[in-house]
């Protein structure tokens, strides 16, 4: 598969869907203050499969007829209940930076399963953001290595890794007639996947609130409806490859969104690695145009 030189719409795109998986930590942990991690992966899922088959009109199809749409559903599907175990033992600064290594993992399955290059913009960009998403966060304190936050940080790895599979197998995944028909039969996947997790031992237990609930419509409507929308689009555009390095940017808008929705002090640190993390995005939007 050739590679092709990022556009500048795609890589808008794809810098829109870093700033809204960027919301995802904190709208998850403040729905997670009055539901179960069980309960907002199956609603997340479930809401966004309804709403894709809606959007994608009278060709969609619920169940997927090929491997690569299972095999990408079964991954999304473990890495939400990874996830969302993971960060309500960790920070949502800690999992904005060990998520990070989704980028190394999508770059080299990219490379094996897609045929994608290995270029040197990408390769230098790549280098440069996640230096600066370790400036954004190393002013965090210790990377999670006491009071329950190493299992967190493990689990929000695995995460990742699964991600990874979930983005590469949709490349794959023959073309449908718009983006949401393409993701109904994914979607329906990975709810089902995660329903099993609603037998478990407390799962039920929502004592909801008004606060959890507006943050739980958030993570589902934008965090997971618009961005895996918007981010199904970029894989059209964009190589995978370039994707995973700009959404490497994800630390930076999560750091930004703990400040305005929490209160969380802006750091130097946070002022200068955000610097640097889109100076790496730069580097990455100008391949082919400066050779």
């Amino acid at each position: 598969m050739p590679t092709r030189p990022a556009s500048g719409g795609g890589l808008l795109l794809a810098t829109l869907a870093a700033a809204l998986w960027g919301l995802a930590p904190v709208a998850t942990k403040g729905a997670l203050e009055g539901f179960t991690p069980e309960t907002v992966g199956v609603v997340r899922l479930a809401t966004s499969t309804a709403l894709f088959a809606w959007l994608g009109g009278a060709g969609r199809r619920w169940w997927p007829g090929d491997r690569w749409s299972a095999l990408a559903g079964v991954a999304l599907g473990a890495d939400f209940v990874l996830y969302n175990y993971g960060i309500r033992l960790t920070t949502a600064a800690h999992a904005g930076l060990v998520i990070n290594v989704e980028v190394v993992v999508t770059v080299l399955m990219a490379r094996w399963l897609l045929g994608e290059r290995l270029t040197a913009r990408r390769l230098a960009g790549g280098g440069i953001t996640l230096a600066g998403v370790g400036v954004v966060l190393s002013d965090r304190g210790d990377v999670g290595l006491g009071d329950g936050r190493l299992a967190g940080n493990l689990l929000i790895m695995t995460a990742a890794v699964a991600w990874s599979v979930f983005a590469v197998a949709q490349r794959r995944v023959p073309r449908a007639d718009n983006i949401f028909q393409l993701l109904t039969p994914i979607f329906t996947v990975a709810t089902l996947t995660t329903v099993p997790t609603l037998l478990g031992t407390g799962a039920w237990r929502n004592p909801g609130g008004t606060d959890a609930t507006v943050m739980l419509a958030v993570v589902t409507l934008l965090s997971t409806v618009a961005v895996y929308g918007i981010y199904g689009r970029c894989q059209e555009i964009v190589d995978v490859s370039v994707l995973a390095i700009v959404l490497a940017s994800i630390p930076v808008f999560s750091v930004a969104f703990a400040h305005a929705l929490l209160g969380e002090a802006v750091s130097r640190h946070a002022l200068v690695g955000g610097t640097i993390v889109l100076a790496g995005v730069l580097v990455i939007a100008t391949e082919g145009r400066l050779a």
